[in-house]
């Protein structure tokens, strides 16, 4: 009854629902009660009126006309009295099936389809076979059509699966439940307001761009069940790959919460699980290595995906192994291992050689990289002359380090040396050479000189060593309480030194223990190899805050222009600026170190000789290898502010230049160019970049690098010999374009635990069949205002029938 009163109204009633009430409301200007009365004024007129009336009818249609009249002005008095009827209705639909689709930018990524299953995935997507082949058929695996696309990107397989002719995923949906498409990135957006009044799937794939830097799965789904503008949905369909690298919540939070909630996810997991990545990300080896050494090589690298195999690992010197291991693959952003190998016998006293190291996933040759560096081979020992005036304690534990090191030959003069020991033969030394000719004719390449008086040594002898270091030749100074370099005042030496100085003299052993203070690198000292003492910046920063402090320097007045500080006490002050312990800088052609203490002994404790050895080492080989190779120095060095280059995180990279004659430049700035080896057609390649001065330190140069493309980069410097300085931009842990297989498990396991289902493409002809379609109870308020056709209608029923009865009475 209430239905049918609801069509008379005209009432728009909502879909499978019900009228259950209904309530009169008046809205006009006039009150109720006021036309009431006014009605009671007019039908009595009207009845006085009529009884005026002549004519030849009866008391009965004398009373009908009177009641046509009267309903007639009651019916005007009714609408203008605005008549609104509250109506109220009840009724069932379906709750909503909601449609996430990941728009990051893993989506764009093309994985390695290896399994002939995978590659019939992409077959069936672009309807190539029929909807309802069975994957797991043999044959119709091995029938694979020729023209099926080769490693198609994700975003690719989404589009082709939704626009599937046989599939009609979206209409398959839509008799479920009211399809609520949203995209989500690291946020969940809608398409309604970008794409106007399109069909949901046609709105999705206009706004489907898979650009997103971020992926925020868990987060999307509880923001869908979260928000009050309707009921929970009856499902949630999932269309992702898995890589959720921005989510608060993690995807076990998300599956609880859709159980609570009663709306369970059907995952569609696009990509493949069988793919993954081995990349290679540093090769750790000196540019120089000699003959008969062992070295060891560290290698870093990054894997994702895999489940399960075994990782090769193969080291190669001019192309032949030299090293070869094997391990359970390992999933990791930073995987580091170390190989060693003696260094083979080559056919020259020198060669210049590709030390490359490769890592393979052992069986499938699909999963590989390598890297390739250049190192020079000797077949040579340095030569070195170490000369001290009495054996203190850096003197003793050098001298074992020294003795021991099968790539140096070295030589001890020491002034205070019992004579039997003096001149007992090789490796000492009873005596300065004394002559020139035997002094160069022993063909030293480096001279360690300690706490040596200049005067025990002579004005010719120090002239003798000036023009050893003007001609490539290495020097290193150690400082000491009585001579060095106190008495070098107004010697030839002295101009050598890369500090100036006042004489001073310590006791020998001090009354008072100093406080300890930690030397501490500097900027510079950061990425200068030959103060490494880890395989990366990073780790070498934190090995040098580690090592225990020294308790005496010598302090020095200022820094020659060229000369650089390395390393520094930073309790202790030379002007304005920290005390230096170790600085260096280039005369003629030989490099010159000085070292303000003489206590690197005290980093043995409780280590032994591990970073003395590799301190002593590495400064001996790079101040000493010049002279060995006959090589003149680089006058490029480049490094860059962190050890790894890494997307979008902009770097420095600094560049020292000398000129021709071995002096900083000083040039306000120079130009070089920046080369992107991997770019791809139709991307820029080669980028011009300005190497800025650094102000108060000659020769320093600086530029900012974006790092905003991931890959190879070469920085190119002419000086005016061009230079090129190579360079990996990574990917940062977990980057939507870093190499990573479809997480099935991950996604198989958040379907499951929120009752719903995981499916691959050959599966989602039953997606929308395994939704149930959910009804929800609402009720809906209308108001309804009764100038309508009905009343119209009413009011001219009215009208004529008066007109009517009037006519058969004769009356006008």
């Amino acid at each position: 009854m209430m239905n049918i009163l609801a069509k008379l109204l005209a009432v728009d009633a909502p879909a499978n629902t019900s009228l259950t009430s209904a309530e009169l409301h008046f809205r006009g200007l006039v009150p109720w009660w006021l036309a009431v009365l006014l009605l009671l004024a007019l039908a009595a007129g009207i009845v006085y009126l009529y009884r005026l009336e002549r004519g030849t009818f009866g008391r009965v249609r004398r009373a009908v006309m009177i009641g046509l009249r009267v309903a007639l002005l009651a019916l005007l008095l009714f609408l203008l009295a605005r008549p609104v009827l509250l109506a109220e209705f009840e009724g069932q639909r379906p709750r909503d099936v909601v449609f996430l689709l990941d728009n990051s930018q893993s989506m764009t990524q093309q994985d390695r389809r290896l399994s002939e299953a995978d590659k019939f995935r992409v077959a069936l997507a672009r309807n190539l076979v029929p909807i309802t082949t069975n994957i797991a058929d043999e044959q119709s695996l091995a029938n694979l059509p020729v023209d099926t696309p080769k490693d198609p990107a994700r975003a690719d397989m989404v589009r082709w699966m939704l626009r599937h002719p046989q599939l009609k995923l979206f209409d398959e949906l839509h008799q479920r439940g009211p399809v609520r498409p949203y995209l989500f990135g690291p946020k969940l957006r809608g398409t309604q307001e970008e794409a106007g009044a399109a069909a949901p799937q046609s709105r999705l794939l206009a706004s489907f761009k898979a650009d997103e830097a971020k992926t925020g799965l868990a987060d999307a789904i509880h923001e869908v069940l979260e928000r009050r503008d309707g009921d929970a949905p009856a499902a949630i369909v999932v269309v992702t790959d898995g890589q959720d690298n921005a989510s608060k919540f993690t995807l076990q939070e998300a599956a609880e919460e859709c159980v609570r909630q009663q709306a369970p996810l059907h995952v569609w997991g696009v990509g493949t699980a069988e793919g993954g990545s081995l990349r290679l990300k540093e090769l750790g080896a000196p540019d120089t290595i000699f003959v008969d050494d062992t070295i060891f090589v560290p290698i870093r690298w990054r894997a994702q995906g895999f489940k399960k195999g075994t990782v090769e690992i193969v080291l190669t010197l001019g192309g032949k192994q030299v090293a070869r291991k094997e391990a359970p693959v390992q999933i990791g952003e930073d995987l580091r291992d170390v190989l060693s190998f003696v260094v083979p016998k080559g056919d020259a006293k020198e060669q210049d050689l590709d030390l490359a190291v490769s890592i393979q996933l052992k069986g499938n040759d699909q999963f590989k990289d390598a890297l390739v560096r250049e190192v020079r081979v000797v077949d040579r020992k340095i030569r070195v002359l170490v000369i001290e005036h009495a054996p203190r304690f850096e003197f003793k534990f050098l001298q074992t380090a020294l003795l021991r090191d099968r790539r140096v030959e070295a030589d001890f003069l020491l002034v205070q040396a019992d004579p039997k020991v003096a001149k007992s033969g090789p490796p000492f030394l009873p005596e300065f050479p004394p002559t020139r000719e035997k002094f160069f004719d022993a063909r030293y390449n480096l001279i360690i000189l300690g706490d040596v008086a200049a005067g025990w040594l002579g004005k010719e002898h120090l002239d003798w060593i000036k023009e050893f270091v003007e001609n490539r030749g290495g020097l290193i100074v150690i400082a000491g309480r009585q001579h060095m370099p106190a008495s070098y005042v107004e010697t030839p030496l002295a101009e050598v030194l890369p500090v100036e100085f006042v004489p001073r003299k310590f006791k020998v052993e001090a009354e008072v223990r100093t406080q300890e203070y930690p030397p501490t690198l500097t900027e510079v000292g950061q990425r200068t190899e030959m103060l490494s003492l880890a395989d990366t910046a990073e780790e070498n920063l934190k090995v040098w805050q580690a090592l225990p402090g020294f308790h005496w320097h010598y302090p020095v007045t200022r820094l020659r222009p060229a000369a650089t500080s390395l390393v520094v006490n930073p309790r202790a002050k030379m002007g304005e600026q920290p005390a230096p312990i170790v600085a260096t800088h280039w005369y003629g052609q030989g490099q010159v170190v000085y070292l303000g203490t003489d206590e690197t002994w005290r980093w043995r404790f409780n280590v032994q000789d591990k970073h003395f050895i590799r301190f002593w080492g590495q400064l001996i080989y790079q101040v000493g290898l010049p002279s060995l190779m006959g090589e003149t120095a680089k006058r490029v060095q480049a490094a860059l502010e962190r050890s790894e280059a890494v997307l979008d995180q902009p770097g420095s990279i600094f560049v020292r230049l000398l000129d021709k004659s071995y002096q900083p430049r000083r040039d306000p700035q120079v130009e070089a160019v920046l080369d992107y080896v991997d770019a791809k057609p139709g991307q820029e390649r080669t980028r011009k970049i300005t190497l800025q001065a650094i102000p108060g330190r000659a020769g320093e140069y600086r530029a900012l690098l974006a790092h905003d493309r991931p890959g190879r980069f070469e920085v190119r410097i002419a000086n005016p010999e061009p230079t090129t300085f190579s360079y990996r931009v990574e990917l940062p842990p977990r980057h939507e374009l870093a190499e990573s297989g479809l997480a099935e498990r991950a996604l198989r396991d958040l379907a499951e635990a929120s009752g719903g289902r995981f499916y691959r493409e050959e599966e989602l002809a039953q997606l929308a069949r395994s939704i149930q379609t959910r009804q929800v109870g609402f009720t809906r308020r209308q108001e309804i205002l009764l100038w309508n056709p009905l009343a119209f209608l009413i009011f001219l029923a009215l009208i004529t029938a008066e007109w009517v009865v009037r006519k058969f009475s004769n009356l006008s």
